[in-house]
C-alpha cells in the first residue's frame, strides 16, 4: 500500500464528514463498547468521546504513525492497537459481552478490498468477537447501467476545469472519463492533489455489496436494519457549483449500513403451512 505523503492533509479530509459518519449512533441501542476498525489518527473515535463520554471504545489500525497520532491524543475510556490480536486481548480484559460491542468501518472497505488485504482475517475478527451490531459506511457505485456515456459537453467542461496531467493519470488508472462511472470517480478525488499518486491509483469503487456480505457474514448470523444509498451532497454541490453539470439521481456513490446480530430463538413470521 502507497505510503500517505501529507498526513495532515489526509486526516483533515476524513474530518470533514464526523456527523454523516456518525450516523448509527442511535441506532445500536446497548452498545457500551464501539470498535472503529480503520481508526487512522482517532478523530472519529475522539468526535463520538466528546458526545457519549461514558462509552468505552478501541481504535485500530495498520498505520503505526496513525496509531501513534491517536494515543497522543489520551482520550478516556480509550484504546488503541495496530494488530488485531492485541485488541482482542484488550477486549477479553474488559469483560464487555458481544451483545453490547459494535464494530465500526468508516471508509476502511473499498481500501481493504483495493490493496488485497487478508479478508479471511477480517471475516475471523469479526467471529472472534462476535458482535451485536456491524456499522458501515464507505463509497460504491451503484447504477442501473454502469457502463452508462457522459454527454460531449460534460467531457469538455471537465477538460476545460482540470490540468491535462490528472485526466491523463486518472485514465491511465481507470480508463475514459467517457463513461459515467469513471467521470463520478474522478470528481471525488481531483481534489486530493496533495496525496495525488495515491489517491489517483486507489479504487474508490472496488467491491459490490455482494462481495462485502461475503467478508462481513458468510455464516448469514445478521440481517440488514438499515441500508442507504446516496450521493454525497457536497459531490453534487461541487458537480454543479464547479463545472456546471448535474449530476441526476440515476446513481449513487456512497451507503451507510447497520446489520445486527439475530437473536436466538426468534418466532419467524413466514408462513410455514403446508
Amino acid at each position: 500500500m502507497p505510503d500517505i505523503e501529507n498526513y495532515k492533509v489526509y486526516n483533515d479530509r476524513m474530518r470533514r464528514s464526523m456527523w454523516d459518519k456518525a450516523f448509527f449512533m442511535d441506532k445500536i441501542p446497548g452498545t457500551e463498547l464501539l470498535i472503529d476498525y480503520g481508526c487512522a489518527d482517532g478523530s472519529l473515535i475522539l468526535f463520538l468521546h466528546e458526545l457519549f463520554p461514558d462509552m468505552r471504545f478501541i481504535g485500530l489500525d495498520i498505520d503505526p504513525a496513525m496509531i501513534d497520532a491517536a494515543r497522543s491524543r489520551k482520550i478516556e475510556n480509550t484504546w488503541f492497537f495496530t494488530e488485531m490480536t492485541e485488541a482482542q486481548e484488550q477486549i477479553r480484559a474488559m469483560g464487555i459481552p458481544s451483545s453490547r460491542i459494535a464494530i465500526n468501518y468508516s471508509s476502511v472497505f473499498h481500501e481493504i478490498f483495493h490493496y488485497g488485504f487478508d479478508l479471511n482475517a477480517v471475516s475471523a475478527f469479526i467471529r472472534l468477537i462476535s458482535p451485536q451490531y456491524l456499522v458501515i459506511r464507505d463509497m460504491m457505485y451503484c447504477s442501473g447501467d454502469t457502463d452508462a456515456a457522459v454527454p460531449e459537453e460534460v467531457i469538455r467542461l471537465v477538460r476545460g476545469k482540470l490540468p491535462p496531467w490528472q485526466i491523463r493519470d486518472f485514465e491511465q488508472c481507470f480508463g475514459p472519463i467517457s463513461i459515467r462511472k469513471n467521470l463520478v470517480h474522478l470528481m471525488l478525488k481531483y481534489k486530493y492533489t496533495e496525496n495525488w499518486d495515491r489517491e489517483c491509483a486507489e479504487n474508490y469503487f472496488s467491491y459490490s455489496e455482494k462481495d462485502l456480505m461475503k467478508v462481513l457474514d458468510p455464516d448469514g448470523k445478521y440481517h440488514h436494519i438499515l441500508l442507504f444509498h446516496y450521493l454525497l451532497p457536497w459531490i453534487r454541490y461541487d458537480m454543479e457549483d464547479q463545472f456546471g453539470i448535474d449530476a441526476g439521481h440515476e446513481f449513487t456513490t456512497h451507503y451507510s449500513m447497520i446489520l445486527a446480530a439475530g437473536k436466538p430463538g426468534m418466532i419467524s413470521l413466514d408462513n410455514t403451512n403446508t
